[in-house]
């Protein structure tokens, strides 16, 4: 009997009765029926007679019963085996490479969000260059350094005019290209200049 495309087997006790259905039946050792009747060596035959076990012809139509059943006489080989024909046979086309192969695409992951702030950082206006590094759009280098938990202003890079300019109590404000650096009660605020 052919049941999802897979071939069942009919066998019967030699004393005679029901006729049942198992994935394979073995040339020695016990067998274990569909309905789960287990059946000791050497007491069953193989018949070529459609079946009679209700419950085994009820069970041949669950695929999970069916599944179950050849895995447990370790005849899953031969499921995992039609799975994959009747996958490929599904495959829409298009989807494999000239050879036949099947196309596989691996992608990176996509970038981590920039936060609003890296340390005294503003990033609005910024591009990462690198750890710690920041790159304006008028190419003015921004390098921060780790101190402790948090990213302090360490380094500023433009190759243009820079402008510092005293501030009120002590502190300088630098500007160069689209950047500023101002001071601030805790350190200093780098930031892309509004226009």
């Amino acid at each position: 009997m052919s049941v999802f495309n897979l071939r069942l087997e009919s066998l019967q006790r030699k004393t005679g009765g029901r006729i049942h259905l198992t994935p394979k039946v073995p040339r020695s050792g016990p067998v274990t029926t569909l309905c789960g009747k287990t059946l000791p060596a050497g007491s069953f035959v193989n018949v070529d007679r459609d079946p009679d076990c209700v419950n085994c012809l009820r069970r041949s139509r669950d695929p999970s019963r069916i599944s179950g059943a050849f895995f447990e006489q370790e005849e899953g080989s031969q499921l995992l085996q039609l799975s994959l024909e009747q996958a490929r046979a599904r495959r829409p086309a298009g989807k494999t490479s000239p050879s036949g192969k099947p196309i596989m695409r691996v992608l990176p992951p996509p970038p981590p969000p920039v936060p609003d702030r890296v340390g005294e950082l503003v990033t609005s206006g910024f591009k990462s260059a690198g750890e710690g590094l920041w790159r304006s759009a008028a190419g003015v280098l921004v390098r921060m350094r780790k101190h402790g938990r948090d990213w302090v202003f360490a380094e500023l890079v433009f190759e243009g005019s820079t402008v510092a300019t005293r501030e009120g109590d002590g502190g300088i404000k630098l500007r160069a290209g689209d950047v500023e650096v101002r001071p601030t009660a805790k350190g200093f605020e780098v930031r892309v200049r509004k226009p």
